[in-house]
C-alpha cells in the first residue's frame, strides 16, 4: 500500500468543518447548510480519532472511532443528536440501532417552517422564527442552530483546550 499522507484532525477542523458550520450560521434558515454542518461535525470523529493511526485495519479503525464516539457522547450529549441528524440527512430512514435508541430516524425531521411571508396573508405571526428546527421521534422539537452551535464549542474545547493557569488574552 502506497504511504499517503493524512491531515491532520485539526486541519479538517480548520478546512472544512469551521467555514461549513460558519456558513449555516450566516443562515440559520437553510436547510443544505444544516444538515452539510450537521454531516461535517459528526464525521470530525473520524479525523480525531484516527490521529495518529497509520494503519488501515478496519477493526481497530472501528474501534478507536467508537471509543472516542461515546466519549463525545459523554462530554456532549448533543453529539449523539447531530450523528443521528447526519446519517438521517445522508440515508433518508434509519433501522433500529442495536445499541441506544435514536433521536431522529428520518431525513423528514429536520424542516424549515414557513416564514411571515411563505404562508397565505394573515395566518403568520409578525417576528416569528422560521429556523431550521429538529422534530425528534418523541415529538420534542429543537432548533438546529442551538445543537450545532453545543458540538460546534465541544470541538474548539477539545482542540484548543483552554489552560485554567494561563490568563486569556485581551
Amino acid at each position: 500500500m502506497r504511504h499517503v499522507k493524512r491531515a491532520s484532525a485539526a486541519d479538517f477542523f480548520a478546512s472544512t468543518v469551521k467555514p461549513t458550520v460558519e456558513e449555516f450560521f450566516g443562515d440559520v434558515r437553510n436547510v443544505r447548510r444544516g444538515r452539510l454542518a450537521a454531516i461535517v461535525l459528526y464525521h470530525m470523529a473520524d479525523h480525531a480519532a484516527l490521529e495518529g493511526y497509520a494503519g488501515n485495519d478496519r477493526k481497530i479503525m472501528n474501534e478507536r472511532l467508537e471509543a472516542l464516539r461515546k466519549e463525545l457522547t459523554d462530554v456532549c450529549p448533543d453529539f449523539s443528536l447531530i450523528g443521528d441528524i447526519a446519517d438521517a440527512s445522508k440515508h433518508a430512514r434509519l433501522s433500529v440501532p442495536k445499541k441506544a435508541p435514536r433521536q431522529i430516524s428520518t431525513a423528514e425531521q429536520l424542516t424549515r417552517p414557513p416564514g411571515m411571508f411563505e404562508v397565505p396573508f394573515g395566518t403568520a405571526v409578525f417576528g416569528e422564527a422560521s429556523w431550521v428546527m429538529a422534530t425528534f421521534d418523541d415529538g420534542r422539537v429543537r432548533p438546529l442552530a442551538g445543537i450545532v452551535r453545543s458540538v460546534m464549542q465541544m470541538w474548539e474545547n477539545k482542540l484548543q483546550p483552554v489552560d485554567p493557569k494561563v490568563p486569556p488574552n485581551p
